[in-house]
């Protein structure tokens, strides 16, 4: 049974980091993780005025793929040059270095922000962090050895961020616990976000993201493929439960960037492991009493599409994007679907640097798509594997977990002069349809959001300073009792 084989969990993912750090002899240049809203604005203008094919949507992102075509690019747009220097400079301060390097990193604030979004910011109120990190021809390892006071899911050591990764071909498979983003939304992703904390697992990412050769398959333009293997806690309603998950992204033109993604929730102590229950899964026979026995029923899945689509073509700086993912299945395409929504324009500023602006609306609510009604009590959740699409307490997909509308005006500046601005205001309705529940990460009841987040980064001789302030406010409908809070935050990072 595969569920038996694969029953080390975190140990064999462990296991494998050992062992693939001692095969050394294609570059396996690092990974570079979600969290810098400034460098993703950054890599988003060289993507969108051509300087860079890489799909951007889908993180981490491959240092040596963007190395290798920004290392090509020649003139460039003025639009754009500023943000080639700074990505530039980022890559000559941490990008593709052999050999080893050592990096300590440090937090402290107040409560944690409750909704996350694609900027890191500390998840507890205190972190001390080390970090191992060396890169050879074929291989790249992380290690990370991090403590937290307060940890809301009783982990005080942790090794989030930790890889061991060996390139085969133009491939790259690893055992990691590292951060991923699927999608164009800034605020936030349906399917899979920083929001939980890292699932350990298997992966298997494209390292360079060129087109096809074949005269046939070019026309798909620079691509991507991902593909994961991942273990949950011990401690949830169906335990050791697997997750898996794959996501296909493509930029045929500049102006256009499509992924299609899928995840799925399956296996566990008490539930079918085989591989037929898994062939059945990929298949979408998942539904009991439809197309599958209840007892056979192989696990819960979401998948779906999303679409970026700016003006660059047109000379104008805007862009629109949607993210669309189904809940449940049928007639073997994805249904219920959870909507993101959103556009974004950018420009520059002479005086100060370049800017972004984006609006964006998440509606978590099956079937929503933002305008109507739709199914309660069913994003993120499952009659068997009762503990849903979550891991250590929040949600795998968007931070907003199940049943919210929330509006989100976010804007970015980086400066000439060094450093980035981040400030988003939002507001909605949390668990707006659903009954009283006890899955639900950020709102039990039916709430009133509201929040105002300013962070600011700041690279500096000694490392990198980031600070934050910001504001969340919950009012519950059905007591009436708000909850105001007022979160700050300042870390440090550094590598030597």
């Amino acid at each position: 049974m595969i569920g038996k084989r694969w029953k080390t969990g975190l140990g064999g993912v462990w296991a494998l980091l050992c062992a693939v750090v001692l095969v050394e002899s294609a570059n396996a240049g690092p990974w570079l993780d979600p969290g810098d809203t400034g460098l993703r604005h950054d890599l988003q203008l060289l993507a969108d005025t051509g300087v860079i094919g890489t799909p951007v949507t889908v993180w981490p992102l491959s240092w040596g793929d963007i190395a290798t075509q920004i290392a090509g690019s020649g003139d460039v747009p003025d639009a754009a040059a500023a943000a080639l220097n700074r990505v530039r400079s980022r890559l000559r301060s941490e990008g593709l270095l052999e050999g080893l390097q050592l990096g300590a990193a440090a937090s402290l604030g107040s409560e944690a922000r409750l909704v996350r979004d694609f900027e890191d910011l500390p998840r507890q109120k205190g972190e001390i962090a080390a970090q191992l990190e060396w890169t050879g021809e074929r291989t790249a390892l992380r290690l990370v050895a991090q403590y937290v006071t307060d940890p809301d899911d009783d982990r005080e050591w942790r090794a989030d961020g930790s890889y061991a990764g060996l390139a085969l071909g133009n491939w790259m498979l690893a055992a990691a616990m590292t951060d991923r983003w699927w999608g164009p939304g800034w605020q936030g992703s349906m399917i899979l976000s920083n929001n939980a904390r890292p699932i350990p697992a298997f992966t298997i990412d494209r390292n360079s993201t060129a087109p096809f050769e074949s005269k046939w398959l070019r026309w798909i333009g620079h691509w991507d493929f991902t593909t994961l293997w991942g273990f949950l806690e011990s401690d949830r309603a169906v335990p050791d439960a697997r997750f898996f998950g794959m996501r296909f992204t493509a930029r045929p033109t500049r102006w256009l960037e499509v992924g299609l993604s899928r995840t799925a929730m399956w296996c566990g102590r008490g539930r079918p492991c085989g591989f037929g229950t898994f062939t059945d899964l990929l298949a979408g026979k998942d539904n009991a009493g439809d197309n599958v026995a209840a007892e056979d029923e192989p696990g819960n899945q979401l998948g779906g599409y999303d679409i970026r689509l700016t003006g660059a073509g047109l000379g104008i700086p805007l862009a629109l994007y949607t993210q669309r993912i189904g809940e449940d299945e049928q007639d073997l395409r994805p249904a219920l679907f959870l909507t993101l929504a959103g556009m974004e324009t950018w420009g520059r500023w002479e005086r100060l640097g370049d800017y972004r602006v984006y609006l964006e609306v998440a509606d978590t609510l099956c079937g929503g798509n933002i305008t109507g009604g739709g199914m309660a009590d069913c994003a993120y959740d499952h009659s068997i594997y009762a503990t849903g699409i979550r891991y250590r307490g929040r949600a795998i997909g968007h931070s907003l977990d199940n049943d919210a509308k929330v509006w989100t005006l976010g804007s970015i500046l980086n400066r000439d002069s060094g450093g980035s601005w981040q400030l988003s205001l939002a507001a909605g309705e949390l668990n707006r349809k659903g009954s009283p529940s006890s899955t639900n990460t950020v709102a039990a009841v039916k709430t009133r959001y509201r929040s105002a987040s300013l962070v600011h980064r700041r690279r500096l001789g000694f490392g990198e300073l980031q600070g934050a302030i910001g504001y969340e406010g919950f009012d519950n409908r059905i007591s009436g009792k708000t909850d105001d809070e007022w979160r700050i935050s300042l870390g440090w990072q550094h590598r030597l």
